[in-house]
């Protein structure tokens, strides 16, 4: 899949996050005339226009409040936009994103990722990597969980808990004081061989931390480049009760 991505912020907009597109535009495809004559960089840009002016005009006629960070919408206006924004959103990925049978190549590796073959397993967004900029990633969200997969080759590159609604329940980890950090560490190691197995962690720069003497990280580093201005690496979470908090791999990237 050779497909170039580049990211467009659209516009700042308090109560409502800042749009940020991350525009697919693949090299044979970009120039190409759609049936309605337009190619897909130009019907990104008309969806991107029209949100613009809407946030303008609400900007004049809406409800609007003072805060330290600037002008923010409020009440109905807020809402407004964040309705606009949701849709231009999803108009904008209905665009870039890979077809729904492509798609399923990740929905089956997160299946494998997890151990459970009849989880429920929800396609978000098309975006790109902040590992790697150029990058495409998929989000993918369950029950409580979110990954994000690298959609050249469907390997999953970060999971962890999802974003959560206002007022819903976090997910729980089991954190009583049943493993050592040694023992945890054959976990993670143990999690990278079935998960990974193509890297050679003696090969890397260990870098572990742990907040609170709880919950464990365990990161492998290659020291000898940089991606984003870090460098790439390999990192698992465990409680110290044995639950899998966080994965990700950016090595490949």
């Amino acid at each position: 899949m050779k497909t170039q991505y580049s990211k467009k912020k659209i516009l700042k907009l308090a109560g409502v996050t800042a749009l940020t597109l991350v525009l697919g535009i693949g090299a044979a495809s970009a120039f190409a005339s759609s049936d309605s004559g337009k190619t897909t960089q130009e019907k990104i840009q008309s969806l991107l226009d029209k949100l613009k002016v809407a946030s303008e005009h609400e900007q004049e006629a809406g409800q609007l409040v003072d805060t330290p960070h600037g002008k923010v919408f409020t009440g109905e206006s807020a809402e407004k936009m964040k309705k606009l924004h949701d849709e231009t959103q999803a108009q904008v990925d209905a665009l870039i994103a890979r077809p729904e049978n492509e798609r399923q190549k990740a929905v089956d590796e997160i299946k494998k990722f997890s151990g459970k073959e009849d989880l429920a397993v929800n396609y978000k967004r098309t975006s790109k990597s902040v590992y790697n900029t150029s990058v495409p990633e998929e989000v993918y969200t369950t029950n409580f969980d979110q990954y994000e997969v690298d959609a050249r080759n469907n390997k999953i590159i970060q999971f962890g808990p999802r974003p959560l609604s206002v007022g819903e329940k976090s997910k729980s980890f089991d954190t009583t004081d049943r493993y050592s950090k040694s023992e945890l560490e054959t976990m993670a190691r143990a999690f990278v061989a079935k998960n990974a197995p193509e890297v050679k962690l003696d090969n890397l720069t260990a870098n572990f931390g742990d907040k609170e003497g709880v919950n464990y990280f365990f990161r492998w580093e290659d020291i000898t480049r940089e991606n984003e201005d870090m460098h790439p690496f390999i990192q698992v979470g465990f409680s110290r009760g044995g639950d899998l908090l966080s994965y990700t791999d950016s090595l490949g990237l």
